[in-house]
């Protein structure tokens, strides 16, 4: 449930944040630019990008949980939480904070995108997970580095958060619906 619920909570409040902002434009503006404290819907962001990485940590220990015992599924999902504590670091530490804002974030990014490679070989392996999930993360990090070789960074950024987002909400439930809760 955390992964679900984490991935919803982010796309609402991103867009929470863009409507009270009025001035912030996709594609044009990076995410982290609604976290500025100067401007209106920062809080929105911000506790967004907290909370949310809150909720991804408990997914990644769930990941973790259905994952073991196999090397490359337990780095992935110990991967996939250390790129949850850095998003609480992008909430933590906003853009207005300079070089502390700038570590985290690159540092989730690139943390996240491993742990996705890391996973793919995993997923294709395993029963709850089934091979259709190693295809869609394959796919949704082919997509961002398709991304990455024709978008601005803004677009590209608002792209992978995307990726990340719909990732985590079907691979949340297709652990929920092979492997529930007891």
């Amino acid at each position: 449930m955390a992964g679900i619920t984490g991935s919803l909570f982010f796309a609402i409040m991103w867009t929470a944040a863009v409507f009270v902002d009025g001035s912030w434009h996709l594609g044009e503006m990076t995410l982290s630019e609604l976290g500025d404290r100067s401007r209106s819907g920062y809080l929105l962001f911000n506790t967004g990008a907290m909370v949310t990485g809150i909720l991804s940590l408990l997914f990644s220990v769930g990941l973790y949980k259905v994952l073991s015992p196999g090397l490359m599924g337990r780095a992935g999902a110990v991967l996939m939480g250390l790129a949850s504590l850095m998003l609480i670091g992008v909430g933590l530490f906003p853009i207005d904070t300079g070089t502390p804002h700038t570590v985290v974030s690159y540092s989730f990014f690139g943390t996240a995108a491993l742990a996705l490679v890391l996973l793919i070989s995993p997923f294709a392996k395993s029963y709850v997970f089934h091979p259709s999930m190693a295809m869609l993360t394959g796919l949704l990090v082919l997509v961002c580095l398709v991304g990455a070789a024709i978008l601005e960074l803004p677009g590209l950024e608002a792209l992978a958060v995307g990726c990340l987002l719909l990732w985590m909400f079907v691979v949340s439930i297709r652990m929920m619906w092979h492997h529930p809760a007891r």
